[in-house]
């Protein structure tokens, strides 16, 4: 059946019947909008129900459904996600006057989920010390150095200069990591510069090597004549078509010097990576510059917007710029052509800045973008929701075993922290991990449907009075008593509290002075982590007042055993106004069983009459009472 013919049966039992006449109902489908970016959506979408704020289609009502449930629910809440993947959902809002319907559609991209738990800096620490150096972070702004502060990477054994200067990771969907750096040494002058060298991993430990020198590799051309090849970077190009047909290879762009005029300023060039990434395919060709020395750029694609986001170190006008293009190379002849005019300054800071690094937190809508302070010995770190609009967040401490100079970081999942954590152990450094949200399905390609986040657990610590903290979640308190909730993590995201005797709050730590036997009950705490996701926990308090004895608030449902479908479970007639109701649909995460008069039963009743109380996953409960 059609999706208006359904509809057009729904109008028919509501019985709806509206006059319409200030606007033609196209028009109103035509002005209808969604808030939330649909090409990259992170976060549970807001429908609107009528055509309030529409001039002239005020007395319109919205329905909605989705082309798939399984990821995006008809109210807009996603329900599942791919792992790494976006998965493209097409939402209808049928609007109608009460006689007639038309369907507007809207496609929408739900972000894939990122399976991973920490941060990885990779950097060399100074001028004099030119070698790799791993830090590991939480959050994405405080690292830990690795190896106890020692490097992990030997300059000597890979490089010709025998220095390694500006390391650029990259994760590829070939499953590798590829690493490239400068190979120079500072202390032979900043023209001394004739390649890079280029390195591949599948775990982070261990790398293959092999070097690009310039005057051989390009010998007869004025690319030998190469005085700089700084701070090369690879980004994956998806357009690039190879010879087999296929599509997508490592380009690695970098800034070239020459003495022989021919480049007289640094310049943006690219050029692209053999299958193995131990040499480069062709010559260089021409990317960027902003009409002056350009260097240290650092380009990523923003899902959001369609767009490649170029970050570069203006030299002239000392800081850092961008500009952004819909693709990532020009035609032929037109090399350089597809950047936007470059950008103001985007550091927050007046000190010299280098070596532009930027990155997204996992899960979240949210970028970094970090920078070398050189003169001053310290990064800093700002953040941005659109890769425009920057906030300075903090600076690195100029002190400890973590003095980063010019690096990049990389996501990295938990399995890859306990093997770095192994191989390189940093004792000081406790890692976060980040579930991977269970697997609700697995789809015929062999891909994994997941949940669509992974929510933080709640430790419930609790002190009664002059007592000890304690991670009870049942407690019996004396009237007069003072009762302190004080649950973990605390790491100042969102708090919301709900309890007896219109009881709320949005602190983490919450103190209820001088109980009374009202103040007996359920005590929910909602935890909203950096990435939206919601978790739970439940406080039962009772002030042992004998006079006012605690009864537990039953709110039952009868339900027939010959209600139950062929699994045993039970089915409940859901009507219209039940369509949203979140309880009705919510699924329980722990089932206890009680007689009538509300003790707790060890298992389930095979007769008679009992109660269930289902725990939800949303933090509520749920209960039923049930004959057989």
């Amino acid at each position: 059946m059609s999706e208006k013919r359904v509809f057009g049966a729904m109008l028919a039992v509501l019985g709806a019947s509206v006059a319409f006449a200030q606007s033609s109902l196209n028009d109103c489908a035509n002005k209808l909008t969604v808030d939330g970016n649909l090409n990259n959506l992170y976060k549970d979408l807001t429908l609107p129900t009528s055509g309030a704020g529409i001039a002239g289609c005020e007395d319109t009502r919205v329905y909605w459904t989705s082309s798939d449930t399984t990821f995006l629910k008809n109210d807009g809440t996603i329900a599942a996600r791919l792992i790494n993947e976006n998965k493209t959902v097409q939402l209808s809002a049928n609007v109608t006057d009460g006689k007639q319907i038309e369907t507007k559609k809207f496609n929408v991209s739900i972000h894939g989920y990122e399976p991973y738990s920490n941060y990885l800096f990779i950097y060399f620490p100074a001028n004099n010390n030119e070698n790799i150096y791993y830090a590991i972070s939480n959050d994405g702004y405080n690292f830990t150095a690795m190896n106890g502060g020692n490097r992990v990477l030997a300059a000597d054994s890979v490089s010709l200069k025998k220095g390694l200067r500006d390391p650029h990771i990259l994760r590829a969907p070939d499953g590798y990591f590829y690493m490239v750096h400068t190979d120079m040494k500072s202390a032979e002058g900043w023209a001394s510069n004739r390649g890079m060298v280029l390195m591949r991993s599948k775990d982070l430990v261990n790398w293959t090597h092999s070097t690009v020198h310039f005057p051989d590799k390009y010998k007869g051309t004025n690319f030998a004549n190469v005085t700089r090849v700084w701070a090369p970077e690879t980004i994956w190009d998806k357009d690039y078509e190879n010879a087999d047909g296929s599509k997508g290879r490592l380009m690695i762009y970098f800034s070239l010097l020459t003495n022989d005029g021919t480049i007289p300023y640094d310049k943006v060039y690219y050029l692209y990576a053999n299958d193995d990434f131990t040499d480069v395919i062709g010559k260089p060709t021409y990317f960027f510059d902003r009409g002056s020395a350009t260097i240290d750029m650092d380009i990523v694609y923003n899902e959001n917007d369609s767009l490649y986001h170029g970050f570069f170190k203006n030299e002239k006008l000392g800081g850092i710029g961008k500009v952004t293009a819909r693709t990532l190379t020009a035609p032929a002849g037109k090399e350089g052509s597809q950047w936007s005019a470059p950008s103001a300054n985007l550091q927050q800071t007046t000190e010299a800045v280098e070596g532009a690094g930027v990155f997204k937190l996992i899960n979240q809508d949210s970028w970094i973008l970090m920078y070398d302070c050189y003169m001053n010995g310290h990064y800093q770190f700002t953040s941005s929701p659109d890769l425009t609009n920057f906030t300075f967040v903090q600076d690195t401490k100029m002190a400890g075993a973590f003095t980063p100079r010019h690096g990049t970081v990389l996501p990295i999942t938990a399995e890859e922290t306990a093997r770095l954590m192994k191989a390189f152990p940093t004792a000081d450094f406790e890692p976060k991990v980040i579930p991977i949200p269970d697997t609700l399905k697995v789809q015929a390609s062999g891909e994994p449907v997941v949940g669509p986040c992974s929510g933080t657990k709640i430790v419930p610590y609790v002190k009664a009075g002059e007592g000890g903290w304690s991670e009870s979640t049942n407690l019996l308190v004396e009237p007069g008593s003072d009762l302190l909730f004080g649950p973990h993590p605390w790491d100042g995201k969102i708090w919301k509290w709900s309890g007896p005797a219109d009881f709320g709050a949005t602190t983490r730590e919450v103190t209820l002075k001088n109980l009374q036997w009202q103040n007996s009950g359920i005590y929910t705490v909602e935890y909203t982590n950096e990435t939206g996701c919601k978790t739970y926990e439940k406080f039962k308090v009772v002030v042992n007042d004998p006079e006012h004895p605690y009864v537990e608030p039953v709110d039952t449902t009868e339900v027939d055993s010959s209600q139950q479908d062929s699994t045993g479970k039970d089915s409940i007639s859901v009507g219209i106004a039940d369509y949203r109701n979140p309880e009705i649909f919510a699924s329980p995460i722990q089932i206890q069983y009680f007689d009538l008069n509300g003790s707790l039963l060890r298992v389930k009743p095979r007769q008679g009459v009992y109660l269930k109380r289902e725990i939800l996953g949303n933090g509520k409960a749920r209960v039923t009472k049930i004959r057989m």
